[in-house]
């Protein structure tokens, strides 16, 4: 009977260890599941977050250079009318019709126009009363290319007249005095003062004018 007892009390201790063997496993399961599922949805909350966190800083920055354009704005159209009224350009305008805006265009243009400015060149030095052998502006397309600059662009030019001394000097003076800036870079004379030839190489210059632009941005 002792030993009968003993097998059945070893029995139901064997069951007994089994079944807590299949409950730790199954609460190891069941908290291995869960650990998964939390990182799972840490992780997914963390993209989002991170995600948020980029689209507000994109909004941040969006807003910041709309207040910015906003104010550039108001001191661009303070500065436009300050030049509608300004005296000093009023009191150089060849046709008194113009506005005062055309004079600073036609000072510092926003594009390369070669035919415009040889048509101005063959205004300026007819004034003196030479006479015109030749004007060339060439055409510069590697400058064409650099229409982005913030800085005025360079464009050179040459002209050849003949007439007396006075008649030569005179053009070099109004070439100066011209509303559009002109650096004479070399100049050379040949003849007498009462037959002279003078070959002139300058540049000028333009300033490529901006662009406002409006562009999406997808935050990932």
């Amino acid at each position: 009977m002792l030993f009968q007892d003993q097998k059945r009390t070893g029995l139901k201790k064997r069951q007994q260890i089994e079944h807590a063997n299949r409950r730790v496993f199954l609460w190891v399961a069941i908290a291995s599941v869960a650990l998964s599922f939390l990182l799972v949805l840490t992780q997914f909350f963390y993209q989002k977050w991170a995600y948020n966190n980029r689209v507000i800083d994109a909004k941040t920055k969006t807003s910041n250079t709309l207040t910015q354009n906003l104010s550039n704005a108001t001191a661009l159209r303070q500065n436009i009318n300050a030049l509608v009224g300004n005296q000093d350009l009023a009191s150089v305008k060849t046709n008194p019709a113009d506005s005062n805006l055309k004079i600073v265009l036609d000072a510092l243009p926003s594009r390369l126009d070669t035919t415009a400015l040889a048509t101005s060149l063959q205004a300026i030095t007819s004034l003196s009363g030479v006479a015109i052998e030749n004007i060339d502006v060439p055409g510069s397309p590697s400058q064409d290319a650099s229409q982005t600059s913030s800085s005025p662009i360079e464009q050179k030019f040459s002209i050849v007249v003949t007439g007396t001394y006075d008649k030569i000097r005179g053009m070099v003076v109004d070439l100066e005095r011209s509303i559009r800036p002109i650096k004479i870079t070399n100049l050379q004379l040949t003849g007498s003062d009462t037959s002279l030839r003078a070959a002139i190489d300058g540049v000028t210059y333009y300033q490529a004018s901006k662009t406002v632009t409006i562009s999406q941005k997808v935050i990932k």
